[in-house]
């Protein structure tokens, strides 16, 4: 396997959206069906138009992997995204995902350092944040396994219902986190 990550470009937004639709049902859909309001979502969520607008947004990075140029995941990182009650600076991902046929592969945590090492590159030292679905045992295990820790708690909202999310901070500036992650 031949994995390597990069910048994602225009001509990407096609495999980023099927990969994304694929992610989040997997991750998402338990115990039913699709319903409109969640095909709704998907769809114009995760559309190639939405992904070019986020490649082509100032505020957001997204970098990809991918083994033999096959898309196997990506980190979608945004810049002006605060982290509510840090007094330091921060920035989001806002999405790290994988294809479930590589999750537990180590690919994960590289996908995370390579997105730490794009975020030392920014001004401030900022400390990476994002948001879990607390439903997700296995991504929150593993953000723990990378050093992250849990800081709060927020709601997505999806078909005028609230679904609980943790919010999870590194504990230091990139640099050091992505040391300590290594160790």
């Amino acid at each position: 396997m031949r994995v390597e990550i990069r910048s994602a470009r225009p001509d990407d937004a096609a495999c980023l959206a099927a990969l994304s639709i694929q992610v989040w049902l997997n991750t998402y859909l338990i115990g039913g069906g699709i319903r409109r309001g969640i095909a709704d979502f998907v769809l114009s969520e995760f559309s190639p138009e939405a992904l070019k607008a986020l490649i082509a947004d100032p505020a957001r990075h997204l970098l990809l992997m991918e083994d033999d140029g096959h898309l196997l995941g990506y980190a979608q990182m945004k810049l002006d995204s605060a982290c509510q009650g840090c007094d330091f600076p921060t920035l989001e991902v806002e999405r790290l995902y994988l294809l479930e046929s590589h999750v537990g592969k180590g690919l994960g945590r590289r996908l995370m350092d390579a997105a730490r090492q794009w975020a030392r590159a920014q001004s401030g030292q900022p400390r990476l944040w994002l948001t879990v679905w607390h439903g997700n045992a296995r991504a929150i295990a593993f953000y723990r396994r990378i050093g992250m820790a849990v800081h709060g708690e927020t709601h997505f909202e999806l078909e005028g219902a609230q679904h609980l999310n943790y919010v999870m901070l590194d504990p230091a500036p990139v640099g050091a986190a992505s040391a300590a992650a290594v160790v």
